[in-house]
């Protein structure tokens, strides 16, 4: 276990707000930042990412569980393109390639970071060039990138800041940041205290308000285009397989439409009843002055 500074305004001055696993969730008293204290250390960090954490049974079927991603993946790839002309994306915790293949699908030249051999492994087996270790260690050149999209990753980051660093160099002047996340301000989180289930402090060591991301954001070179707060998918098949109903998932599968016309409907209640447990959030590299 390491100790830390808030990663945001390099503070050392926290209060505890929860225990949970044996690991102390601070928030920093100076700019608002939730984060883990002290944290894993890389190499317990790679122990958690290793095979088990991504080929349990939810990754037994690769077309299945593209199709079921496949609606949230459009939504984003079409914010994206509203942003920026089709070049080169890179995608930080790719996992097995889902998003890549989308990406790829909609005419980008799509590649990937992701931490877990498995997981690279497998999206290279769909030809997708991935390097397998931390994106600071990947060693891409200046200006490479149009795009660089995180989805679900800068919440497991041990340095968010020096994250953002790297990607502000490798993109091209104007590039795109997208950035997705759980949100530690949303009514369900407030709601639930320490039983909220995103607060996981083994994988997720940093919690985001809308406001810290933008300024975590911003500090780190970028322009902020958008920042939104959605409600929670409805991965339905994927959740359904975790419990063991893969019958029932391949049932979904046959009548997809149906589930997706359905799906439709829950997000839109959702919505209406202001549910916000994402963060959704869009910058521009901010141009040299």
């Amino acid at each position: 276990m390491t100790y830390t500074g808030c990663n945001l305004c390099q503070a050392d001055n926290s209060s505890l707000l929860f225990t949970k696993d044996s690991l102390k969730i601070v928030k920093c008293l100076e700019c608002g930042l939730i984060y883990v204290n002290p944290q894993p250390s890389e190499e317990e960090l790679r122990t958690i990412y290793k095979n088990g954490y991504f080929n349990g049974t939810w990754q037994s079927d690769y077309l299945t569980e593209k199709k079921l991603y496949g609606p949230r993946f459009r939504e984003r790839l079409k914010d994206i393109d509203s942003l920026k002309t089709k070049g080169k994306l890179l995608d930080v915790g790719c996992a097995v390639g889902y998003f890549l293949e989308a990406a790829r699908q909609d005419g980008w030249e799509a590649s990937g970071v992701e931490i877990s051999s498995y997981a690279s492994e497998f999206a290279k087996k769909s030809g997708f060039d991935v390097f397998t270790g931390r994106l600071e260690d990947a060693g891409y050149p200046d200006k490479h990138f149009d795009v660089v999209t995180l989805w679900h990753v800068l919440e497991h980051m041990r340095d968010p800041a020096g994250c953002l660093r790297e990607i502000h160099r490798i993109l091209k002047d104007s590039g795109v940041l997208a950035v997705e996340l759980p949100n530690i301000e949303s009514k369900r989180s407030k709601k639930s205290g320490e039983n909220w289930d995103q607060l996981k402090p083994r994988e997720h060591l940093y919690y985001f308000t809308p406001g810290a991301l933008r300024r975590i954001v911003e500090k780190t070179g970028f322009q902020v285009v958008r920042v939104s707060t959605l409600p929670k998918g409805t991965h339905i098949g994927e959740k359904l397989e975790h419990l063991g109903w893969t019958r029932m998932k391949k049932w979904l599968i046959r009548f997809y439409p149906l589930t997706q016309w359905i799906k439709k409907i829950l997000l839109r209640i959702k919505k209406v009843a202001g549910e916000d447990d994402i963060i959704l959030l869009y910058a521009l590299k901010a141009k040299p002055e």
